[in-house]
């Protein structure tokens, strides 16, 4: 049979070529498993990015649409007190409609068979809200019940909690209310919040006789308003804001809800936005490795089609289409991936989102996942491929003759666009060049770092050889930097997967872990607050009769700012040059007194408060001295209801705020506010449920305005919220586990190729088939100890920066697992080399050297 071969030697044109695109689908054809490696990087790389784009491109939309049905106004005046006549006033001069709520935290007993006690959040509502959205209530007519009478309806998961039912009643302060239902959805409420602060609302003109509002009761205040005419919404805001303003209040707008709800997932979209660049990244160095490997492979092929007439391009061309083809199937099979587990995430995440989420197809994303999969696939492949071009007709009959190393501007300029690649995606995955220079700096120092490891293994393995060790021992070591070894190409694959794989661990533990940390940080874990003097000695005893220390018996006085170093608060409010922010300057300050230093505080400058010749020293904590532009000497002027108290900033402390609460802004000396209205905080320690079952009712029967917060329910409700969002990053991290599970695979994989040779001639020398396997384990055992071990230690690092400047979190990394991924890493890496040489100790000695004869 006679084949007749047609080359144009002077084309580099490969569209106009076709005989370059038959050689590639023959060779394709032949190699169906190698590709398999490079398409599996690309498609799990850009699923992850397709389908976390995806979802961050509908939650976005969905908050837009919605924004106004979770307001459920046009908007909202909110105020931590009664609001002035001057406001109530114009509000008749708007054309608006109204309705009120007025909302604190109490303690609510369940009058049913077991008898529960819960803090709550009480919402008096009154009027016709929502004016938009939907009030779903379980039954139907609970809403009208409670504005008919003495009802109260309750979320729907403490009704579940506390065993509630419609012929239940609830006891709010003095007054008992029958349950009306449940709320299982409601502007502003309901969903993941309930599960933090659980409301029972009830009809507004009940919440006077309950007596839960005293002098510093913590009570807030807001009023809906839906404008008749929706073209004056702008103009009915602008006219009650310098009125809001002025009093210390202050009104939120639909656009305002929709930024605090973008803030609100701004973590999750980082985290979710760093998941989506470490899959990809990890699938850029498989394309790299695979591709690399398999042009290894190719050389003699590609040494054979120059003796027949193909030029270098050609040879490329081949190569290349095979490149931009396959990553082109890869990313549109990541897309359908990413497409499909984009409609998978609403389930897994609605419980935390307060809106209902439209899952439609994002197109930008799509397009996005499209590109940048055949960018990757260009890219990370031209850099290998170029190399063909070099490869002469004489490696046919020289298998182990080597080309030089041409200068090529296309290389340097392919080596280029692969550097700026991980900087310009990162930056435009983050929206922020700082950022994504962030991230690639750590790329690169975590490439260099591993270089240089895998650099030096080969230079002190050489350098300080064993000779008198065995054998197998020997000949493990000196694989490593043998002729056509992959140390340096393993390590730097290995060492990088666990770099990034362990630091996306770091920063999920860290973010996961932050209440733990902060909960086992604190002395008391029950805080009794509202305490009106007359009570306070009544509720030390009755702590005391349940065998608890009562920690802290803390007074509180409420107060507000009126002149800041002889500015009056209007003429701050007047002054455009003035940054102080207006809530800081208006808002109302609870205080306390006290000569000691608190164990969350550190005194960072001046003194501790204090009196000293008839002046009033206090201390402020750091942060708001920043927001109040004063430091230590400035006077500050209290209004301490209704009396002017001038004081000087005598030291700022740095307040570490969750920890043993309560902590304060201002602290005052003793000797000065002890005759001034207040109300006490008892904290405490309880560790028996029992023992706090027991409390909370006999504090409610005797105390009903006292509330309780639970820190432990508070800790174990946060632990259970954070186990199902852990659960959902850890599904979204599976993406990149994936692809550095197909990275070092393939870096072993690929490795197979190169060693088969010396493997078989070992075999031909007498070598037997348990010396080579344990050889290449012990191998792979130092490769796979080595380069997770740089990686791990290299993501200490990151994960460091990540969580203290990234995030704005505390560094805490689970070690354990840490340890575990090391582990795993070493165990997949022998697991695959094992693998390899089972297959290569079945080929025939013979087979391969009539190959190379």
């Amino acid at each position: 049979m006679e084949y007749k071969i047609k080359i144009n030697r002077d084309k580099k044109n490969l569209f106009n070529d076709p005989w370059v695109w038959r050689m590639a689908y023959r060779d394709a054809r032949n190699n169906p498993m190698r590709l398999l490696l490079f398409i599996s990087s690309v498609i799990i790389g850009i699923a992850a990015l397709v389908s976390i784009n995806s979802f961050n491109i509908n939650l976005q939309r969905s908050i837009d649409s919605q924004a106004r049905e979770l307001v459920g106004a046009d908007f909202v005046l909110n105020g931590n007190k009664l609001f002035e006549e001057e406001i109530l006033n114009t509000f008749d001069t708007l054309p608006v409609q109204v309705a009120g709520e007025s909302s604190l935290a109490s303690m609510v007993q369940f009058m049913t068979s077991t008898s529960g006690v819960r803090l709550v959040r009480v919402v008096a509502l009154d009027g016709d809200f929502p004016f938009y959205g939907e009030l779903e209530t379980l039954p139907n007519n609970a809403y009208e019940l409670m504005k008919s009478g003495q009802y109260a309806m309750m979320d729907a998961n403490l009704m579940a909690q506390y065993d509630v039912s419609g012929d239940d009643s609830i006891k709010v302060g003095k007054l008992t209310f029958k349950v009306a239902g449940e709320v299982s959805k409601i502007p502003g409420g309901g969903g993941i919040s309930s599960t933090f602060t659980p409301s029972v609302y009830i009809n507004s003109k009940y919440l006077d006789s309950t007596g839960l509002v005293q002098y510093g009761s913590r009570v807030n205040y807001k009023i809906y308003f839906k404008v008749n005419d929706p073209a004056q919404i702008e103009s009915a805001v602008a006219s009650l804001e310098p009125l809001a303003k002025k009093y210390g209040h202050w009104v939120e707008t639909v656009e305002g809800r929709k930024d605090n709800l973008g803030d609100g997932f701004k973590n999750l979209y980082r985290f979710f936005n760093l998941l989506a660049f470490v899959a990809l990244i990890l699938g850029c160095i498989g394309v790299a490795s695979s591709v690399h490997i398999y042009v290894k492979e190719k050389k003699e092929s590609v040494a054979v089609l120059r003796c027949i007439g193909a030029s270098g391009w050609q040879s490329f061309n081949i190569f290349f289409v095979q490149a931009v083809v396959t990553g082109f199937i890869g990313s549109f099979l990541g897309v359908v991936l990413g497409v499909a587990i984009q409609y998978v995430l609403p389930s897994l995440l609605q419980e935390f989102i307060p809106l209902d989420l439209d899952m439609q197809l994002a197109w930008p994303a799509i397009g996005e996942g499209l590109l940048l999969g055949l960018i990757i696939g260009i890219l990370f492949s031209a850099l290998p491929l170029l190399a063909i071009r070099f490869i002469p007709p004489l490696a046919v009959l020289r298998s182990g003759f080597e080309p030089l190393k041409n200068f090529s501007k296309s290389r340097v300029f392919v080596t280029v666009l692969i550097i700026l690649f991980p900087l310009l995606f990162a930056a435009y995955q983050s929206d922020s060049l700082e950022v994504g220079l962030f991230f690639f700096l750590g790329i690169l120092v975590a490439f260099a770092a591993l270089s240089g490891v895998g650099w030096s293994i080969m230079y002190l393995v050489k350098r300080f050889f064993p000779s008198n060790w065995g054998f197998v021992w020997k000949q493990s070591l000196a694989n490593l930097y043998r002729p056509n070894n992959q140390t340096l190409v393993l390590v730097v694959v290995i060492g990088l997967g666990a770099f990034l794989i362990s630091t996306l661990n770091i920063a999920q533990s860290s973010l996961l872990n932050q209440v733990e940390f902060v909960g086992d940080k604190n002395q008391s874990n029950t805080i009794l607050f509202d305490i009106q003097p007359s009570q306070k000695e009544g509720v030390i005893k009755l702590t005391k009769e349940n065998n608890l220390e009562p920690k802290q018996v803390v007074p509180i006085v409420t107060c507000r700012i009126s002149t800041i170093n002889g500015k009056t608060i209007s003429d701050i409010q007047n002054d455009t040059t003035d940054a102080i922010p207006n809530w800081a300057i208006t808002r109302e300050y609870r205080v306390t007194y006290r000569d000691s230093i608190h164990t969350s505080e550190e005194l960072v400058e001046g003194k501790l408060q204090h009196i000293s010749n008839d002046s009033i020293y206090v201390t402020i904590s750091k942060g708001m001295h920043e927001n109040l532009e004063v430091g230590v000497g400035d006077t500050i002027v209290f209004d301490v209801q209704g009396i002017p108290i001038t004081t000087y900033i005598s030291g700022i402390r740095d307040v570490d705020w969750p920890v043993d609460p309560p902590n304060f802004i201002f602290v005052f000396p003793n000797g000065v506010l002890e005759e001034a209205p207040q109300i006490f905080v008892l904290t405490t320690r309880i560790d028996a449920q029992s023992v706090a079952s027991q409390y909370q009712r006999q504090l409610v029967a005797l105390f009903p305005n006292v509330s309780l917060i639970d820190l432990s329910l508070i800790l174990s409700t946060i632990n259970e919220f954070f186990d199902k969002v852990s659960f959902v990053i850890r599904f979204m991290a599976l993406f990149s586990v994936l692809t550095g599970l197909v990275v070092l695979a393939g870096a072993v994989t690929n490795s197979r190729y190169l060693r088969l040779r010396e493997n078989v001639l070992l075999r031909t020398i007498g070598a037997v088939s348990k010396q080579i396997v344990r050889m290449t384990i012990l191998e792979y055992i130092y490769l796979g100890f080595f380069a997770g071990l740089t990686g791990l230690t290299l993501s200490l690092l990151s994960g460091f920066l990540l969580a203290t400047f990234f995030f704005e979190v505390i560094f805490l990394p689970d070690y354990l697992s840490l340890i575990y991924i090391w582990l795993a890493i070493i165990g997949l890496t022998v697991i695959v080399g094992w693998l390899n040489t089972r297959s290569i100790i079945n080929r025939s000695p013979l087979e391969v050297l009539r190959k190379e004869v």
